[in-house]
């Protein structure tokens, strides 16, 4: 039975190793895995952006037919890059000081949303991101 190494709080996993011989030595850990988090939020906005146009393109189609729009497989294709990126963050960082960062998907897709597909978005709204925004910040100070 596989059992999970007690780790310290707010420590990243693994960073005495993985970094004493890599070319990247001189990178501050804590700074990469932040970078890794980072793109994998942008990867999964731009992957959701690709659905919504996917969908946008043929608004009746059936979900079988999505597919046969390129926009839904650059979609998953990028969806799954962010996959692969979250992975590599998470056998560096806690799960739960990490898991927060995904968040900030949420201002990223509200505004290209609007910008792109010109969708309305109202003073509520921008409000309850601005929290979650000031809410990932407190995290990030921890």
């Amino acid at each position: 039975m596989l059992q999970a190494r007690p780790t310290p709080a707010n420590t990243l996993v693994g960073t005495d190793d993985w970094t004493k011989d890599s070319p990247m030595s001189q990178c501050n850990p804590r700074w990469t895995v932040l970078g890794g988090m980072l793109l994998s939020v942008v990867l999964n906005a731009a992957g959701q952006l690709l659905f919504k146009a996917a969908r946008m393109a043929q608004p009746d189609a059936s979900v079988p037919h999505l597919f046969l729009h390129p926009e839904t497989w650059y979609g998953l294709c990028i969806y799954g890059l962010s996959a692969v990126c979250w992975l590599w963050v998470l056998a560096r960082a806690q799960l739960s000081l990490a898991y927060p960062i995904l968040s900030l998907t949420f201002p990223i897709v509200l505004s290209l949303s609007a910008f792109f597909f010109a969708e309305v978005v109202s003073p509520m709204l921008w409000a309850g991101v601005g929290i979650i925004v000031i809410g990932v910040s407190l995290l990030a100070r921890t």
